[in-house]
């Protein structure tokens, strides 16, 4: 809580109204898109979000000043299909609600833990939700979704608006960009009921008597400042790799990622000098059963990718976990069955997608670095290969390469390469663990 703005008073400390913040730790009246990356220290649990919010704090009936328990952001969009959404740009400032509201704003909901659901109107009483342990009020402020695709600064701009009901965007604010929906959640075990009516919210002080006097609105001035600090490999796939695909992926957006630099797949028997180097679609099959996989058909996958660097400034995530895993779009094409297959380490060095065939493929043994249990749904997976990726870290490689292997009898599996537009991704995830009060 500190009475900083850095977008509508920038460089101006104590002289915004009072806000929470949350998100990046460092967000103060100075703060822009560079300071926040670099010093990306975040409260919120997935690490690639060094995003400043803040919103104005809040004032009970009774006069007692209160802090958000916690707060929650919702990354939406609908109908990707028709209208996708674009990756947040570098420094994009955005701001929802109104400090000078006066009466309901669509754009601005309240709730009571033990009522109806969310309403636009003031005029309701909380109790005590249901574990009776508090009163919990929640603000929710949904942020325009429709950039002009010039203006990153929100002051003295509408650089930004909302779309239609279909997703839409007007001509005028073209970009369209996932709808930033902050819901703020205050827990008050110490009141038993709250006349939302009642409450007051901070407003920018004035000068009275020669002293800069804190002033305070109702609840209709309720609003939200967002300043854009993902990283930008968190913005690209949080929009083309996940949400255009009307995908979840939560903790699963990652601080950095590579795309895999090279994949193909090499096949025995007959087709050994053959290459796959350009096909989009992966084929892996492995049968052990009678006289062992050497009198049999194997096919495997084989994929090789950059590693992503660590955070340069890692010691501003205290309690942060950071994990290297490769994503990728695969299935069981043979039947329905659910199995495990297996990710063998090989060198990246000398070869090529499209000359590598079974006859002149790079060796490895059958120990695997990972596996991934898996069945017929083709979909997109995660495969934990940390310990194996810090390993060559250590080593002083800078990258790494995977032969997929199947589940050893004989069923196929298919792999979506780098030329389908669904290629296999190495990411690291950063994610600590944030409890709901």
């Amino acid at each position: 809580m500190k009475p900083d703005d850095a977008i509508l008073m920038p460089g101006m400390p104590g002289m915004a109204m009072s806000h929470d913040f949350v998100g990046n730790r460092s967000t103060d009246a100075f703060s822009t898109a560079e300071s926040l990356l670099l010093h990306s220290g975040t409260t919120c649990n997935n690490a690639a979000d060094s995003t400043g919010y803040w919103a104005p704090t809040m004032m009970l009936p009774d006069g007692q000043v209160v802090n958000p328990a916690y707060i929650k952001i919702y990354y939406q969009a609908n109908n990707v299909a028709q209208y996708p959404i674009t990756a947040y740009p570098h420094g994009l400032q955005l701001l929802a609600g109104d400090h000078r509201g006066s009466g309901p704003n669509p754009q601005v909901n309240f709730l009571c833990a033990n009522g109806n659901g969310y309403t636009h109107t003031a005029d309701q009483t909380c109790g005590l939700r249901s574990a009776g342990d508090a009163v919990q009020f929640n603000i929710a402020v949904m942020f325009p979704n429709c950039w002009d695709g010039v203006n990153l600064k929100a002051k003295g701009t509408k650089n930004a608006v909302y779309s239609d009901n279909s997703g839409k965007c007007p001509a005028d604010h073209p970009v369209k960009i996932a709808s930033v929906n902050m819901n703020i959640a205050y827990v008050l075990p110490q009141i038993q009921s709250l006349d939302v009516s009642k409450i007051k919210l901070s407003l920018d002080p004035q000068m009275i008597d020669g002293q800069l006097t804190p002033l305070w609105g109702s609840i209709y001035t309720a609003h939200g400042d967002f300043m854009n600090g993902w990283t930008e490999d968190a913005t690209k796939f949080m929009a083309d790799r996940c949400m255009n695909y009307s995908m979840e992926c939560s903790t699963n957006i990652p601080y950095s990622y590579t795309d895999a630099e090279a994949d193909t797949y090499v096949s025995n028997q007959t087709d050994a000098e053959n290459n796959y180097g350009s096909v989009p679609t992966l084929l892996v099959q492995d049968d052990w059963r009678n006289s062992s996989r050497d009198y049999h058909k194997q096919m495997l996958a084989l994929i090789k990718f950059k590693i992503p660097a660590l955070p340069p400034n890692v010691d501003d995530y205290p309690g942060v976990s950071f994990k290297y895993k490769i994503r990728i779009y695969n299935g069981n094409i043979s039947d329905t069955s659910a199995f495990t297959i297996f990710f063998y380490p090989t060198t990246p060095d000398g070869w090529d997608e499209n000359t590598v065939n079974w006859n002149n493929k790079p060796s490895f043994k059958y120990t695997a670095d990972a596996s991934l249990y898996m069945d017929n749904v083709q979909q997109f997976r995660y495969v934990d290969v940390d310990k194996a990726v810090r390993a060559a870290i250590a080593a002083g490689q800078t990258e790494v390469a995977y032969y997929i292997g199947g589940e050893r009898t004989g069923r196929i599996i298919s792999v979506e390469a780098k030329e389908s537009g669904k290629p296999p991704v190495l990411m690291l995830a950063g994610y600590q663990k944030v409890v709901e009060p």
